[in-house]
């Protein structure tokens, strides 16, 4: 910064500086902007102000709130501020960015002295944007959310699924063990059955075959008798 200038201090409040300023002004080329005339009092400052701390923030990379209070305080000087005094005693704070932010102001002073109630169309543009950009972001997380909410529920499908595919899986495989038990039962029994139906046509068999050879020796015995008594007749 110029040690020729000083915070809080305007060339055209000192007259030491009078003359000084308009040589400075006669030496300095300015945008043709600053030659159309504002009227502040159809401007609301409180929307302009925003847009001064908004753009000093901007050009100097820092929060700046004398230089802030300076700026308003030369456009409140005046309800028909000087464009080119005022670039002139900005110039010690903004230097090389001076130009910018001069043709920027003037730029959005003139918009706002022929806008709806002072205020500047390009600034309602910006925030009805602005606006529109909060709302597609908050439809984003708001579809993030679904996202995450669909996801968890699939997940939650497929967990389900996958333990009631388990609980059929071992409720299959206990039936499956039960019918095997019950055809080894069965099995069993029929082997069981079958050996007693064979114990008991043997035994049968067996009784048959002793009464057979039973009769036949009683008819053997019973003609040796008979033979014998003709014998002894």
């Amino acid at each position: 910064m110029s040690g020729a200038f000083f915070r809080g201090t305007n060339l055209a409040q000192d007259q030491r500086f009078g003359d000084a300023t308009q040589k400075l002004i006669s030496q300095t080329t300015f945008s043709s902007v600053l030659k159309k005339r504002v009227d502040m009092s159809k401007v609301n400052m409180e929307v302009i102000k925003p847009w001064i701390s908004r753009k000093i923030n901007e050009l100097l990379g820092i929060e700046d709130e004398v230089l802030f209070e300076y700026v308003v305080n030369l456009l409140q000087e005046s309800n028909t501020p000087d464009g080119k005094a005022m670039q002139v005693n900005l110039t010690g704070f903004l230097e090389s960015k001076t130009v910018e932010f001069m043709q920027s102001l003037w730029t959005l002073l003139l918009e706002a002295q022929k806008g709806l109630g002072g205020v500047p169309e390009s600034l309602i543009r910006g925030k009805v944007e602005e606006v529109r950009q909060q709302r597609v972001e908050q439809e984003r997380i708001r579809d993030r959310i679904r996202t995450a909410d669909e996801r968890n529920r699939l997940l939650k499908v497929e967990t389900a699924e996958t333990e009631t595919a388990e609980t059929e899986t071992v409720t299959v495989g206990t039936a499956e063990n039960a019918e095997i038990e019950i055809e080894a039962t069965e099995t069993a029994a029929v082997t069981t059955a079958e050996s007693a139906v064979t114990a008991e046509n043997a035994a049968i068999v067996t009784e048959t075959v002793d009464t057979a050879e039973t009769g036949v020796a009683a008819e053997r015995d019973r003609r040796h008798h008979y033979a014998n008594a003709q014998g002894v007749d």
